[in-house]
């Protein structure tokens, strides 16, 4: 079976299962696509107004503990725990089953989160000192750091239940509100930033009341789109049904198993608060500009992909799902290898023309330029590792993905420590891509025990053609490196940098046509209505 175009006169069961994957792809690329722009945006005004000085570093690190906890208990195992359930619970029940238990999860939901928020802000100084106790030695940094956080605790209770919202739509394959309902966030927390920014004592304070004002508009648009499915949402506790306590059995070791990578991201932020002052938000910034490119498509992917796997899971279909995951893997190669080819060599002028203005000068690029060029080296194994983790949850095993994270926070912490005395913070994010790598492996090992060996010549074959397309269109920048001027214009380095990705584009173009044209024509259906 090649993973070509599905043929229509014939399509085969599995060709719909590509066909379908692909439409629900393209459906949350769009908004994804806008809702990362916007997130731009919402950088580009934190390092306008912070920069990379103690105002930065103090939401930065406030803004890790609810974002962590949202990643492990909304967006990341709830949601992997939920979409199975909630398919076998739809496929095998009653439709006023299925409704009884949505109402259970949502409101059992609730209740769980809003203890844990309360809990969040009463500790919330013990919670700072363990997460950044390097800011102790700054005056009045752990301070307004607790501040910052007891405001923005809140916005995990709305972005939980935000995220059920969305994965009963994502159930019912409608991805589109749900991947949209991010630009909402943005919208929001750009206009509060916009509008308080200058009247508060610090400008931190809009941005953490812009958190929680972006998480009832993320959540509150969904709502209508629930209910036109048939889900009213009444009230009802639910700990006593079964479904629902199984998708809490499935959550406690997915919250650990499926946030490795926040998790591990929350850890290289404690380090950097014992770097020298802007290390946090210097990290921060360089996981922003590189999680764009993973974000466009891989979160694409993997949010698309769960739905399809927990279907095919539930059909006992295991050969359906391993060439699902090996045809997502190939197509995340093809974008993601070069994306980080690039940012890799274009980081400097990348970070100078998003940030380098107001309070962020050219020591905020030096420091945020380093870290990006050695998180992108993780980038690919990052996208594969939210498509594997999506295997073993589709088949409802929660276990493995935990015992592989604990090994690689051991890892991490170790190398980190390490790398970090070494190279500053480009040494954590250096730590943070040779984790991904290794989590790659260990899941990649672990799930062809499951469902079977994915074939690996064809698999390797593949790869070795993307990284020589990438390596040549890296020769290309490179050279166009070497001999662009230097410049301090804004309008000069803007149109230096559209040029060089330009090139760097076709230059991958070209090689692609040569030696990929098969794997180039998986990304172009993506954006054909036919596809």
């Amino acid at each position: 079976m090649t993973e070509t175009l599905p043929d229509k006169a014939a399509p085969s069961a599995q060709d719909r299962g590509y066909r379908e994957l692909r439409q629900s792809t393209a459906m949350i690329t769009a908004p994804t696509f806008i809702s990362r722009i916007l997130g731009y945006v919402r950088d580009m005004l934190q390092a306008f107004f912070m920069g990379t000085g103690s105002g930065a570093d103090a939401f930065t690190i406030a803004f890790v503990i609810p974002n962590l906890l949202r990643s492990l208990t909304a967006e990341g195992s709830m949601t992997a725990a939920f979409i199975p359930t909630f398919t076998r619970v739809k496929k095998y029940s009653s439709t006023e089953r299925t409704q009884d238990f949505t109402n259970a999860m949502f409101y059992s939901l609730a209740v769980v989160v809003a203890g844990l928020t309360l809990l969040g802000i009463l500790t919330a100084p013990l919670l700072v000192k363990a997460i950044a106790s390097g800011y102790q030695l700054v005056p009045g940094k752990m301070g307004l750091t607790v501040s910052l956080l007891r405001i923005m605790f809140p916005y995990i209770l709305f972005l939980s239940l935000a995220a059920l919202c969305s994965a009963i739509l994502n159930s019912h394959f409608k991805f589109g509100l749900a991947a949209a309902s991010s630009i909402f966030f943005n919208l929001a927390m750009i206009a509060t930033i916009f509008l308080l920014a200058r009247r508060t004592e610090d400008p931190a304070y809009a941005f953490a009341l812009g958190v929680i004002v972006g998480g009832v508009c993320q959540f509150l648009v969904q709502i209508p789109a629930v209910r036109k499915l048939g889900f009213n949402l009444r009230p009802r506790l639910g700990f006593q049904d079964e479904a629902v306590r199984k998708v809490g059995r499935l959550m406690l070791p997915g919250i650990f198993g499926l946030g490795i990578f926040q998790i591990n991201l929350a850890l290289s932020r404690m380090l950097a608060s014992w770097l020298a002052e802007g290390s946090v938000s210097a990290l921060y910034y360089a996981t922003r500009v590189a999680e764009f490119s993973l974000g466009l498509f891989s979160i694409a992917v993997a949010k698309a992909l769960l739905p399809t796997l927990s279907l095919q899971a539930a059909d006992d279909d295991i050969e359906a799902l391993r060439k699902t995951l090996a045809f997502s893997l190939k197509f995340l190669a093809v974008v993601t290898i070069p994306a980080a080819t690039g940012l890799i060599l274009l980081a400097r002028p990348i970070i100078q023309v998003l940030f380098e203005r107001g309070a962020f000068g050219p020591e905020s690029t030096s420091l945020t330029a380093s870290a990006l060029v050695f998180f992108s080296l993780g980038l690919p194994f990052s996208s594969g590792n939210m498509v594997l983790k999506k295997g073993f949850f589709s088949l409802q095993d929660t276990k493995t993905p935990v015992i592989v994270a604990g090994i690689s926070v051991v890892f991490y912490l170790s190398s980190s420590l390490f790398l970090m005395r070494l190279m500053g913070v480009g040494g954590l994010a250096l730590g943070l891509a040779l984790t991904e790598t290794l989590y790659f492996l260990l899941l990649w090992t672990l799930l062809q025990k499951k469902i079977g060996r994915i074939p690996r010549l064809d698999f390797l074959a593949v790869i070795l053609k993307i990284l020589f397309c990438a390596g040549f269109m890296g020769a290309v920048l490179y050279l166009l490196q070497q001999a662009a001027p230097a410049s301090t214009d804004f309008w000069q380095r803007l149109a230096l940098l559209l040029g060089q990705i330009a090139a760097g584009l076709a230059a991958y173009g070209l090689a692609a046509l040569v030696f990929i044209r098969k794997e180039l024509r998986m990304l172009r259906a993506l954006f054909k209505k036919e596809a």
